[in-house]
């Protein structure tokens, strides 16, 4: 369990984010899950429903959902948010309360079709009803996902199931899983393991020839063979959520259809035999250890201590495996695959040990996953790019309107969570204040959010409506030129663009569009898509005004010009009424993803809006 003093300082910081954001909305579950799906990063952006859909008397409730047409997944939200939960008393729910809250969203897909009939016409649930009784032969994966405010200190997996549908999963994000993410993305913590004194055993691995090059700087080396599944399951049982901190897909529930076939591998006395041909393995680093050679005339290696071990890629393999052993299932001879790679990194002039050995550890974790698809923002967090977003953020000072000098700046967050964690390093009182005064909570912006501000801008906002995965690879690709390295006339590496300041405040700048557009949106309590609305508003803005726009004058102003603010409220009740009349049969949400929407869009109202002033 995490320590009771972060808990309470991320606490704290989490819901007064919240309820600042709730005083201008009047609504409190609309900015928790924002908040928290801003920490979740999930590759389908949900569909938020305002309101959310909520009968007491039938028990049901979905406050937010998304549906994967190609796979056929359908995920639902439902967002338990408590007004008692304080950073004193670290309030928690059971697990009996947390099974109450992902049954109200099974019941709504098991009511599909009756509230396809009785749901206002109006409203966005009725557009979830008709989408679940239309496809509901087809799906085949329901993933509920319970957002709560409070701490699930049991942490045990809750069993659902639904008639018809073959894999049902369901996750709690309580406020301790959103800290472990967070304070694993800032830094990964030295583990030290001695594998016959803490384990009661060590393990043998073959070192594979060339893969060390004494004499430069950074440089690896590798070792492949088979760890004890009994073994495994003790260090993880021992360590924990540490050993696969790196691993970008760790926080996932060993109840995904790839665990589910693990388990049912090591429950059958047959099939547990045949458990190394039907299984990857893993991948794992390490800094460094005690690693001596058995015999001089063969090459084989005992592993006997190592330090900073991690597993990068493997992590659903190791929970599974870890979850038969806590049920008392015989691991006798049941072996895995394993990779282990030493790091021998070094710091440089621009980048210290850590950043070196998360580049090193990305390329590893990308290139070894076959079992699940990483994050590409995961990924690429530690690009040059970013890094060099991330330097310009903590160094320029945002331009002060009455002549005064500055005295804030944008934060931008490379790693979920950089911004608390930041925080909190400095003392409670003067230095907290301090910070808070050179970075207000409102300045922060994290890379998905940049990333689907900028594609808006750009006149994506089909891509921006997908979510900030998309959103942020197709962000990267639009400007590969800050990231990517090319040759010069002397054969050396030189980066193809640099990362001005002029590119840094014209990207706040988007950012800065994109908030004053969401503030109008907001109050103007259009019902429903509040997102889509936004994003297309953003993009018909900039498509048919941007050249009347300078992005390096809204930097300076710091914001939009109010002359702009009736010309946005118009585009905006247009966008609504266009995504639901367009959309026909379509769910609407889906239909604002692709680009024939925005193409049609276009066409249809740039003449009518182009003749407002």
């Amino acid at each position: 369990m995490l320590e009771n003093r972060q808990r309470r300082e991320f606490l704290k910081e989490f819901l007064e984010e919240v309820e600042e954001r709730a005083a201008k909305t009047g609504v409190y579950r609309v900015p928790f899950l924002e908040k928290m799906l801003q920490y979740m990063e999930r590759d389908d952006d949900p569909d938020i429903l305002i309101p959310p859909y909520i009968d007491t008397s039938k028990k049901i409730a979905v406050n937010a959902y998304s549906y994967d047409e190609s796979q056929h997944i359908l995920d639902l939200y439902v967002a338990d948010y408590s007004f008692e939960q304080n950073e004193r008393d670290l309030l928690s729910i059971n697990m009996t309360m947390l099974t109450e809250l992902a049954n109200q969203a099974k019941r709504f897909i098991t009511n599909a079709k009756t509230l396809a009939q009785t749901i206002d016409q109006s409203l966005q649930a009725r557009q979830l009803a008709l989408l679940i009784s239309e496809n509901i032969n087809a799906i085949d994966e329901v993933n509920i996902f319970v957002l709560t405010n409070m701490f699930y200190n049991a942490n045990k997996p809750i069993e659902l199931s639904i008639p018809g549908i073959e894999t049902v999963n369901v996750q709690v994000w309580d406020i301790d899983r959103i800290l472990q993410i967070i304070l694993a993305e800032q830094g990964v913590q030295t583990i030290h393991i001695d594998f016959e004194q803490d384990l009661g055993q060590s393990f043998e691995m073959m070192y594979v020839p060339g893969s060390q090059h004494e004499g430069e700087q950074n440089y690896f080396t590798c070792y492949v063979g088979f760890i004890p599944a009994e073994l495994l399951a003790k260090a993880y049982d021992q360590w924990g959520s540490k050993l696969v901190e790196r691993n970008v897909r760790s926080f996932l529930q060993a109840k995904g259809g790839t665990n589910k076939g693990i388990l049912r591998t090591l429950k059958d006395p047959i099939e547990r035999q045949m458990f190394v041909s039907y299984n990857n393995g893993i991948s794992t680093v390490a800094r460094a250890g005690d690693i001596e050679k058995i015999n001089e005339n063969i090459n084989l290696y005992r592993i006997n201590r190592l330090i900073g071990w991690q597993i990068v890629n493997g992590g659903q393999t190791t929970a599974s495996i870890h979850q038969a052993y806590k049920s008392d299932i015989d691991l006798t001879d049941v072996y895995v695959q394993a990779k282990l790679t030493i790091l021998h990194v070094e710091a440089n002039q621009e980048k210290d040990q850590q950043l070196l050995e998360d580049e090193m550890v990305s390329s590893i974790s990308e290139y070894a996953n076959t079992q699940n698809k990483i994050n590409k923002s995961d990924l690429l967090a530690n690009s040059r790019f970013m890094s060099e977003l991330e330097r310009l953020s903590r160094n320029t000072w945002i331009p002060s309107s009455d002549g005064r000098r500055a005295e804030s700046k944008w934060y931008f967050e490379r790693a979920r969570g950089q911004y608390v964690v930041d925080l909190n390093r400095r003392k409670r009182g003067k230095e907290q204040n301090e910070f808070k005064r050179q970075y207000p909570g409102e300045k922060v912006i994290t890379k998905v959010n940049l990333a689907k501000h900028f594609m808006s801008c750009e006149g994506f906002p089909h891509v921006s409506s997908k979510g900030g995965e998309e959103a942020f690879k197709r962000f990267m690709e639009q400007n590969k030129q800050f990231w990517k390295y090319d040759k010069d006339d002397n054969d050396e590496i030189i980066p193809l663009s640099e990362v001005t300041l002029e590119v840094y405040q014209k990207l706040v700048a988007r950012t800065i569009i994109n908030l004053h557009t969401t503030n109008i949106v907001e109050s103007m309590r259009l019902q429903g898509y509040r997102a889509n609305v936004i994003y297309y508003t953003v993009a018909m803005l900039h498509h048919i005004y941007g050249n009347k726009i300078e992005l390096v004058d809204v930097w300076n102003r710091q914001t939009l010009s109010d002359k702009w603010d009736e010309i946005i409220r118009i585009i905006a009740d247009k966008a609504l009424f266009f995504l639901r009349d367009s959309a026909g049969d379509r769910n609407v949400t889906q239909w604002a993803k692709q680009e024939a929407c925005w193409m049609q869009f276009k066409d249809e109202y740039t003449k009518h809006l182009r003749n407002i002033i």
